[in-house]
C-alpha cells in the first residue's frame, strides 16, 4: 500500500458554476480573504452585503446545536454550517445542478494538505497540515490543539461520537498528537477506507478550546450545556441568534478561510413543522428552501413554475423489520414468506411516486459492493410466498405492524404490505404510534413487524451492516445474530483491498438474504425543493441540507 499525499490550493467554489461574481472571484483569492484576525475590510463587508439573504424551512425543529450529542436532522444542518472538519467531499454538479459528493474523493477543508502512511500489520499514521489563514468566528486562529480537543472530547466526553471511532481504529486520546500549531497527527490501529470519510464528518469540526474551557463547569467539564445554544465554530457561518421555537439566524464567519465562496449574507432557519405550510411558503417565495416534504408533495412541486426540485439517489434504506424473538417470526420460513410477498415495485410507484430506487438489501443497490445477483432476489412472488408459509407449518398467522405517526409514507406502505400479505394467508394489524412510543417499543423489541429507515454517514456498506444487523447492535431491531456474518463484516471493514471487501460484502449479503432478516422496501431519493433561482444545493454523505454555497439570483 502506498503513501497517499494530498495538497489543496484552490477552494471548492472554483469547481462549480455558481452564479454570483463573488463566488467566481473566490477561485483566486481564498488565501488572502481571511489572512488576518483584524476586522474584515470594508470591501469584504460590501461583498457580503451584495449576497442574498436566504430563508429556509427544514424537516423538523432545531432542538440543540451541541455537535456531539443526538439532535434533530435540522440541527445537523446548523452545526454543519458552524464547524469545519479537516476534510470534505469533492462535489460534482449533476444534470439538475445539484452538487453531489463523490463517494471516494475528498479534499482539504480545515487542512490544506495531508498524508497517510500505512503501518505494516497495524493502522495508519495520518498527518494533517492546517491552513494558517483559518480562524474562528472571533478572529482567533484555528490550531491543531483545537482539533485535538474535539477528538479528546468525543472519546472522553458524554456524547455518542466516541462510539463511532472504533470503526477507524481510534479508542484512545494518546492516538491524537499535536506536532505544532498547524500540524495534527492521528495514528490508527487498523487500516480501513472509512478513515478519510470520517474526517469529513462535521462532528470532527474544530471547536475553539479556549471558549469551551471558559464555559466548562465541574459538573459539565466539556461545556455541553453551553454549546446546546452557543457556538465557537470554525465553519463558514456563525450564530447570530438562536430561538428554536421560531427561527435561528446564521451570518457568514468573516474570518473563515474560504469566506468568499459563502453564497449568502445570512441564512435564517425558520421553524415550520407542517409540511403543507412549508410548501405554501416556498411557492409564494417567502422561503427559499423547503426540506422534508413527503413524496406525494414533491411530485406536486415539480409542476410549480416558481419551484425547482433537486433530487438524487441515495444509499439510505427504508425496510420492513421482522423481530426474530417473537413467534412465529422466529421461523425463517415465515420470514421468507413475508419477504416474498412484499409488493416492492408498488411501494416505489404508489407510496414514493417514483422518488426512490429498489433497495435490494441492507447493502443497497446504489452502494458500493452491492451484489446484484443477491439483491435482485428481493422480488414479489406470491406463489413462492405461499409455499414458504406452508413449509413453515405456521397456522393462522396474525402479526402487528408498527409505524410512526409522523411518517405518512410508512403508513401508506403498511396498507399495501397488509393487503399483499393477506393474499398469502397472513393477517397484519397496523398500529400507528406516536413517534416516541414507536421508538420506545422498538428499543424494547416489542414490535413484531415495523417499518424503519436508516442512512449511514459515509455511505459505507460495512458501517451500515454493522449497525443494522450485527449481534447486539443497538439498532439491530430484528435481533438477528450470526457469527459467520459478523466475521465477514469485521474482515471487510478492516481491509483496504477492494476485491476482499467485495467478497466479504457478498458473503454477508447472502447470509442476510438466506435468513430473511429484513425486507428492503426502497432507497429514498434525496429531494430538496427550492425557489427556481436557488443554486449551490449540496447532497453529500450525510443527507442533510447544507448552506455554505447556497445562493440565489434573478432568473
Amino acid at each position: 500500500m502506498t503513501t497517499r499525499k494530498r495538497g489543496f490550493s484552490r477552494p471548492f467554489a472554483a469547481l462549480i458554476g455558481v452564479t454570483l461574481i463573488a463566488l467566481v472571484v473566490s477561485s483566486c483569492s481564498s488565501s488572502s480573504s481571511s489572512s488576518s484576525s483584524a476586522a474584515p475590510s470594508s470591501s469584504a463587508t460590501a461583498t457580503a452585503v451584495a449576497k442574498p439573504a436566504m430563508v429556509v424551512a427544514l424537516s423538523d425543529t432545531v432542538d440543540v446545536i451541541e455537535p456531539h450529542t443526538f439532535r434533530s436532522t435540522s440541527a445537523y444542518s446548523v452545526t454543519g454550517a458552524l464547524y469545519e472538519p479537516l476534510l470534505r467531499q469533492q462535489f460534482v454538479p449533476n444534470s439538475q445542478g445539484l452538487l453531489v459528493g463523490d463517494g471516494n474523493k475528498v479534499e482539504g477543508a480545515g487542512a490544506s494538505s495531508y498524508d497517510i502512511k500505512p503501518i505494516p500489520g497495524s493502522g495508519f499514521v495520518a498527518t494533517f497540515h492546517l491552513r494558517p489563514e483559518a480562524k474562528f468566528s472571533d478572529g482567533n486562529p484555528v490550531t491543531a490543539a483545537d482539533y485535538q480537543y474535539v477528538f479528546d472530547r468525543t472519546l472522553k466526553g458524554p456524547g455518542y461520537i466516541g462510539l463511532l471511532l472504533p470503526f477507524i481504529g481510534l479508542d484512545s486520546t494518546d492516538q491524537i498528537k499535536v506536532i505544532d500549531n498547524l500540524t495534527l497527527q492521528i495514528t490508527t490501529k487498523v487500516q480501513t477506507p472509512l478513515f478519510e470519510r470520517f474526517m469529513t464528518f462535521q462532528v470532527f469540526g474544530a471547536m475553539e478550546k479556549s471558549v469551551a474551557d471558559a464555559n466548562a463547569t465541574k459538573d459539565d467539564p466539556w461545556a455541553f450545556k453551553y454549546f446546546n445554544s452557543h457556538a465557537a465554530g470554525s465553519g463558514p457561518f456563525m450564530l447570530a441568534s438562536y430561538n428554536p421555537d421560531t427561527e435561528i439566524k446564521l451570518v457568514p464567519n468573516p474570518y473563515y478561510w474560504d469566506a468568499t465562496s459563502v453564497g449568502s449574507s445570512s441564512v435564517t432557519v425558520r421553524n415550520v413543522p407542517d409540511a403543507n405550510q412549508r410548501a405554501l411558503l416556498l411557492q409564494s417565495g417567502e422561503i427559499d428552501l423547503a426540506d422534508g416534504l413527503p413524496p406525494r408533495m414533491i411530485k406536486d412541486m415539480t409542476t410549480k413554475a416558481s419551484v425547482k426540485v433537486y433530487s438524487d439517489s441515495t444509499t439510505g434504506l427504508n425496510y420492513l423489520g421482522m423481530n426474530e424473538t417473537i413467534a412465529p417470526l422466529n421461523n425463517v420460513d415465515v420470514r421468507k414468506a413475508i419477504l416474498e410477498a412484499v409488493p416492492y415495485q408498488a411501494l416505489i410507484d404508489q407510496v414514493m411516486f417514483g422518488e426512490a430506487t429498489p433497495a435490494g438489501g441492507i447493502v443497497t443497490s446504489t452502494m458500493e459492493t452491492y451484489d446484484k445477483s443477491i439483491g435482485s432476489k428481493y422480488a414479489t412472488d406470491l406463489t413462492a410466498a405461499k409455499a414458504s408459509l406452508k413449509a413453515s407449518g405456521a397456522k393462522n398467522v396474525s402479526l402487528t405492524l408498527g409505524v410512526r405517526q409522523s411518517r405518512s409514507s410508512d403508513q401508506e406502505a403498511a396498507v399495501l404490505i397488509q393487503d399483499s400479505l393477506r393474499k398469502i394467508g397472513i393477517t397484519v394489524n397496523i398500529q400507528v404510534l406516536a413517534d416516541g412510543d414507536f421508538l420506545t417499543k422498538l428499543g424494547k423489541h416489542e414490535l413484531p413487524l415495523f417499518i424503519h429507515d436508516w442512512s449511514s454517514w459515509g455511505e459505507d456498506p460495512f458501517y451500515q451492516m454493522t449497525f443494522l444487523s450485527t449481534c447486539g447492535a443497538a439498532v439491530n431491531y430484528s435481533v438477528f445474530c450470526n457469527k459467520s456474518y459478523d466475521a465477514a463484516i469485521k474482515a471487510g471493514m478492516f481491509t483496504t483491498d477492494p476485491a476482499a471487501r467485495a467478497a466479504d460484502s457478498s458473503k454477508a449479503q447472502k447470509i442476510l438474504f438466506d435468513n430473511a432478516v429484513v425486507a428492503p422496501l426502497w432507497s429514498a431519493d434525496r429531494t430538496i425543493a427550492t425557489g427556481k433561482c436557488v443554486t449551490g444545493v449540496i447532497r453529500d454523505y450525510t443527507m442533510i441540507a447544507q448552506f455554505k454555497l447556497m445562493t440565489k439570483s434573478t432568473c
